[in-house]
């Protein structure tokens, strides 16, 4: 291969002439059909992920299904554990809200709007989190749920 500026002879590895600095325009450039990157390969699908979609997003409102439809895939095993985690953490918020409430009513009763508030704020942290791990399990990922993902209770 040869410069197209100087002449001079070129090894294909080069980008720039090494005697003038003038860009190398190789043949393959020349061919649009060739210059054109092959398609990209998707990635190979998870067949266990396919098979199982609906129980991994499922399993954030019913933690137990993965462990009872596919007891020994360590994906289901996986979202089962981040269900569980949220049920927990859902109830135990629960009782907090509940208890928080009791104590502002017992205050004073013009405190309704506020024990009302916090409820409801709850309930819409729960949902997202619902959401979020169904999400997930929909794109086949195995992320944990922000804050509270990081607690395994099933291995």
């Amino acid at each position: 291969m040869n410069c197209t500026n100087c002449g001079k002879e070129l090894t294909r590895e080069v980008k720039f002439c090494d005697g003038c600095g003038t860009p190398v325009v190789s043949e393959q450039n020349n061919n649009p059909a060739q210059a054109q990157p092959a398609p990209a390969q998707s990635a190979p699908v998870n067949q266990e992920v396919q098979e199982n979609k609906a129980i991994f997003i499922l399993s954030y409102i019913l933690f137990f299904l993965p462990l009872v439809s596919c007891p020994d895939s360590k994906i289901g095993r996986f979202h089962a554990n981040q269900g569980l985690v949220l049920l927990i953490t859902s109830v135990a918020g629960q009782i907090a809200v509940t208890i928080l409430s009791s104590v502002l009513l017992s205050i004073s009763w013009g405190l309704w709007a506020i024990t009302s508030l916090i409820g409801w704020g709850w309930a819409i942290v729960v949902l997202a989190l619902v959401i979020i791990g169904m999400v997930n399990a929909n794109k086949g990922e195995q992320k944990p749920l922000p804050i509270i993902g990081k607690f395994k209770i099933i291995k």
